[in-house]
């Protein structure tokens, strides 16, 4: 690995890390995760996060697609 992406993985690992509130000890599962999503690989967070979408929007109907804004034209 070039020291450019290892310090683009370090970075990245550390926003993981504070992202889940800086817990101890997950420093490899953070570093393996952040190499993971630079890859473009999903982690189990992100299947875990998109679970929890899925589940809200069977629950809410929602599509998870936002509707378009009101237009601001007038009705003339």
């Amino acid at each position: 690995m070039t020291d450019r992406n290892e310090d683009r993985v370090r970075k990245h690992a550390y926003a993981i890390w504070e992202k889940q509130g800086r817990p101890d000890g997950e420093d490899l599962r953070h570093r393996s995760d952040a190499e993971a999503e630079l890859r473009g690989e999903p982690t189990k967070a992100n299947e875990q996060a998109r679970e929890q979408i899925e589940e809200i929007e069977t629950a809410t109907g929602a599509t998870g697609v936002p509707f378009p804004p009101p237009s601001m034209a007038s009705p003339d």
